[in-house]
């Protein structure tokens, strides 16, 4: 059977046993790329970085710009995963959330100084 014209045969067997629950289908970035015009890695990064207003010196671009360079180097994708270029996204978040409660002058309380 197709799914869609076009698509690839998949024997009745495997879609009886996902009709009672035994297997489950997994599909790559393609399927939503294809379908859905949504973006690859790099395309959904750089929205991500540009929403964001994350700049250039950033770590979280400097392993997206390497990413990219291994990739046109080798014509191998994936070599650095999506999970370490949001990492160091992450970190930068975390960072700038601390710089914005940083108090910003020294609280006295009592005989107490909080800084």
């Amino acid at each position: 059977m197709q799914v869609i014209e076009g698509g690839p045969e998949i024997p009745d067997k495997l879609l009886l046993a996902l009709d009672e629950g035994c297997v489950v289908f997994f599909c790559g970035a393609g399927v939503s790329r294809a379908k859905a015009q949504l973006p690859d890695f790099f395309g959904l990064a750089n929205q991500v970085l540009k929403t964001l207003g994350i700049p250039d010196g950033s770590p979280a671009v400097k392993i997206l710009d390497e990413a990219r360079e291994i990739e046109a180097r080798t014509g191998v994708p994936g070599l650095i995963s999506a999970d370490r270029v949001f990492g160091l996204l992450e970190r930068d978040i975390e960072r700038a959330v601390a710089q914005a409660l940083a108090p910003r002058k020294a609280l006295t309380f009592g005989h107490m100084n909080c800084f």
